[in-house]
């Protein structure tokens, strides 16, 4: 199924112009978040493969709570409106 507006990214002064998934993709792919994105899915996999049990799952998660915490500060910093359209809490 083909969207009828597909959303684009335009980067590099309007060189390179990339299809986007949706509005975090966007959001990605226009400020360059890509290598961040990847190193915390390494982080949080490396982190997934050492859980033994729920103490270290607890863990897990209260770390990962903090940084999706850091991550909406810095979205509200940088573009207010995305954030209030992202951010369900």
């Amino acid at each position: 199924m083909v969207k009828k507006n597909p959303l684009f990214v335009v980067t590099n002064g309007g060189v390179d112009v990339e299809q986007a998934q949706g509005l975090f993709d966007a959001f990605v792919k226009k400020l360059g978040l890509d290598p961040v994105i990847e190193f915390i899915e390494v982080i949080i996999q490396a982190l997934m493969e050492q859980v033994g049990g729920l103490a270290a799952l607890e863990l897990i998660r209260g770390f990962l709570d903090e940084v999706i915490d850091a991550l909406e500060k810095v979205l509200k910093v940088v573009d207010p409106v995305l954030a209030f359209s992202l951010i369900k809490r």
